[in-house]
């Protein structure tokens, strides 16, 4: 195979170590084919290589070790600049002459692996040098191979399309000083070998220090013992450069406290919720076998509890060291990550000396987004939020590093909001939407979770299939890509098509399988972990898929396709008329399901915010909501759904007074009591009366939106914050708030301050953004002052609206 069809010649230098080829190096990375290299024409010369993949999955604790790849090759010429891409799945170390390439870890990010891969590209100039050159690369397994055993046959991740042993794609692209070029590949070239590390993403890994292979990452190493490594068939159609930042270990800190339970047991305790893993340092008789054992709570005799959902007895979260006995030595995993507060470690013989701290490692987002008030207690549930949404972050947003870790995908869109007001989530967002899709079926359905491996059974739900549409149509108005709507745009209406045809097949209603409003107050109290709501799912699904359809219409007008938005909307109109005549029970402003639940405030909450109630039944439906609320001592009941809904209906419909009583409620169930409780991540559910339950989950924790976007008042009133909205509510008893929000049109803030009978309203807005100030007033006389550049425009009940530019404004209300 030419190098491709823009080469223009082909020299070979170098050292007896290895040859090189010579050429023209474009600029492109597209790689299309699913063939064993890429096709003519893009830039990707190199082909696959790894081991076979056995025809039966290898059973926990018999898979493969993780292998060792490398090829030395010799340089003869001054290096002017160096650009290593790689593609290893699972995941990869790399190393060039001994230097690690990159500071990444759990890299790429998991995908569909059958349909796209994700590469990534470094600057490795400083790396090579004249003479013999070496690169190296191990490869851990990730979500590409899960071995066989009880745990994952929950989602059926042994069995997964793409389930074969890891795959290397590398081509390191060198230009010289004299302007030649040269191109290094993955070839049958390259030697492997068996690595001292076995590794299984969901049960943790095990590194045998006896078996390291000293030096292997440098040209000197003699490797003549290694196989040839065998080309592959391309695992992917196509491999993408990654448009998201890496995982990234972003924080180490050691125990708050240590319990000795045994001789040769002990469990550290670190003082929070957090994802990543240990590293210790050790140093004892070869041989040795240190085990960790991680875990978010501690069972009643005060070892480290293991979920058992996930199989009897299954310890999920385990890693293991062997110590090669020489001298002291530092070890953490590579190719996993755990959930964790608490560590127990044992040991199969006494140590001579043993050190643990946690790392903490999730995607490297930017944090753009502060909160703050007078409330220490509102501020500390923004802090379990961001610390939860950051746990989640892995490549992909999932529900909790801790048991299912899996990308479900109501989750990902419920904590959406929260996750891009206090991070740079655009790059994450956009490449896990390309998962999603992805991740469809041939005849349009969607799946529940995002990579979907093809063992979950379960499809089609709008509350969660769905949110493909309204995750989407999120990110849009977050950071102005219409990109992310049209990429997306053939899935969406592709699905939402073969919802309307199911419906037409069910009298106009959705009548199939829904989570519902997941995870309400009383749920985790249930015999089993089955965190449905009483009253079932059809009415939340139906209200979600009107929603979605009438979202799809909007963006179909964006995106220029009338003729899709006419029909979305036509869909919409006559789902709203079925609707209603099923649920609403007019003469008592309540809408219920066919299942006897008493009053569900979610069942109200989705009709009231996606406009689903009639005029003439809007204030009574309202009406009944806060009365349930007042008469549960100002205290939510609900679930996942309506939880994200519950403060904003209340303060767009008047009642931020009581919208504010519940977010600072203390006890059951709300946010506060988490807080009570000494959490440091958002929940699961409203209590941990079970220890399956996972403490690192932050779909609960949507609270957050209203922090930012109602109490300090920060909206987007056009995609991308073209133009900005600011309507701060200023609560009785709460003395100020403030946000500020890194948009794509630079930072927006707003704060407010209430004192000796002023109110002082603080906005600032980016250059040529205009924007409008809802600046609150009280009952009875006062009277507002006004910078220069803020334009009154008119009054309504409870405040004044003024119009400014970019800039710094100030507003006086005494």
């Amino acid at each position: 195979m030419s190098l491709n069809r823009s080469a223009t010649r082909r020299q070979v230098v170098g050292s007896a170590a290895a040859a090189v080829v010579i050429g023209v190096v474009s600029p492109g990375l597209a790689y299309g084919s699913p063939s064993t290299a890429a096709s003519a024409g893009n830039d990707w010369t190199a082909k696959w290589i790894g081991r076979d993949t056995p025809s039966v999955a290898p059973a926990l604790g018999k898979q493969n070790p993780a292998p060792l790849l490398r090829r030395v090759f010799g340089l003869g010429k001054r290096v002017k600049q160096a650009r290593f891409n790689i593609v290893g799945l699972g995941y990869y170390e790399a190393w060039i002459n001994g230097h690690r390439v990159g500071d990444q870890v759990l890299d790429p990010p998991p995908s569909a692996y059958d349909q796209t891969a994700y590469s990534r590209s470094f600057d490795v100039t400083k790396s090579l040098r004249g003479g013999d050159n070496a690169i190296a690369v191990t490869l851990g397994r990730g979500y590409l191979s899960t071995p066989e055993t009880t745990p994952t046959t929950l989602f059926g991740l042994s069995k997964a399309p793409w389930t074969q042993e890891p795959r290397l794609l590398a081509q390191l692209d060198i230009v010289f000083g004299d302007g030649t070029t040269s191109r290094v590949v993955s070839d049958g070239t390259w030697k492997i070998t068996d690595g001292p590390t076995r590794d299984a993403l969901y049960f943790g890994e095990s590194y045998d220090a006896r078996l390291a292979r000293p030096g292997w990452t440098d040209a000197a190493h003699d490797d003549s013992a290694w196989e040839a490594a065998r080309v592959q068939p391309a695992p992917t159609k196509q491999v993408v450069p990654a448009d998201m930042p890496p995982v990234k270990v972003t924080d180490t800190f050691g125990p708050v406290g240590v319990t000795r339970l045994t001789t040769g047991t002990r469990v550290y305790d670190f003082g929070r919720t957090t994802a990543g893993w240990a590293r210790i340092k050790v140093s004892g008789t070869a041989g040795t076998t240190v085990t960790l054992v991680y875990g978010e709570q501690l069972n009643d005799e005060g070892t480290v509890f293991q979920s058992a959902m996930l199989g009897p007895a299954a310890v999920t979260h385990r890693d293991s060291y062997v110590l090669g006995g020489k001298g002291t030595q530092t070890w953490e995993p590579s190719f996993t990550r755990h959930g964790f507060r608490y560590v127990e470690v044992s040991t199969s013989a006494p140590l001579t000396s043993f050190g643990i701290e946690a790392r903490v490692a999730h995607t490297a987002v930017a944090s753009t987004g502060r909160f703050d008030s007078a409330d220490p207690l509102l501020n500390r549930i923004n802090a379990i939020q961001r610390a939860s949404l950051l746990d989640n972050m892995w490549g992909i947003p999932t529900d909790t590093p801790w048991r299912d870790r899996q990308g479900w995908t109501a989750d990902a869109y419920l904590y959406l909001d929260s996750a891009a007001l206090n991070f740079d989530v655009e790059g994450l967002y956009r490449q896990w939407l390309r998962t999603f899709r992805d991740s469809q079926r041939a005849d349009g359905a969607l799946p529940v979770i995002a990579p979907n491996p093809g063992g979950f059974p379960l499809w089609n739900d709008p509350s969660w299939s769905g949110t493909l549409i309204s995750s989407a149509w999120t990110h849009y108005q977050h950071y102005g890509d219409a990109g992310v709507l049209s990429d997306n745009y053939p899935a969406m209406a592709r699905w939402l098509d073969l919802m309307r045809t199911t419906i037409a097949g069910t009298n106009g209603l959705y009548t199939g399988f829904s989570f519902g409003d997941w995870s309400p107050p009383g749920a985790e109290n249930a015999a089993t972990v089955a965190l449905r709501p009483p009253e079932g799912s059809l009415l939340t699904a139906n209200a979600d898929l009107y929603h979605e359809a009438r979202l799809l219409a909007r963006t179909a007008r964006e995106l220029g396709h009338s003729g899709d938005a006419a029909r979305f909307d036509t869909m919409a109109d006559a789902l709203v008329e079925k609707f209603n005549e099923t649920f609403l029970d007019a003469d008592a402003g309540v809408y219920r399901t066919p299942v006897e639940a008493g009053y569900r405030q979610t069942s109200n909450l989705v009709a009231l915010a996606y406009g689903l109630v009639p005029a003439e039944h809007h204030d009574a439906v309202f009406a009944n909501l806060v009365k349930d609320i007042t008469d549960r001592g100002d205290h939510l009941n609900t679930g996942a759904i309506g939880t994200k809904l519950l403060l904003p209906v209340l303060t767009g419909n008047g009642r931020a007074d009581l919208a504010y009583r519940i977010a600072t409620r203390t006890s059951y169930p709300s946010w506060g009591y988490w807080v009570k409780q000494g959490a440091t991540t958002s929940w699961e559910t409203w209590s941990m009366t079970k220890k399956d339950l996972s403490m690192n989950h932050p779909f609960l924790g949507t609270v957050d939106d209203w922090f930012y976007q109602h109490l300090a008042g920060i909206q987007a009133a056009a995609p991308g914050y073209g133009k900005v909205l600011v309507a701060p509510v200023v609560p009785d008893g709460l003395r100020y708030a403030s946000a500020r929000v890194t948009t794509p049109r630079g930072e927006v803030s707003a704060g407010w301050r209430q004192e000796k009978g002023r109110l002082t309203l603080t906005v600032t807005v980016p250059v040529r953004t205009p924007a409008e100030v809802r600046v609150p007033v009280p009952d009875g006389a006062w009277r507002i002052t006004a910078g220069r550049g803020a334009t009154r425009v008119e009054q309504k009940a409870g405040y004044v609206v003024y119009r400014v530019q970019g800039g710094t404004h100030v507003f006086h209300v005494s």
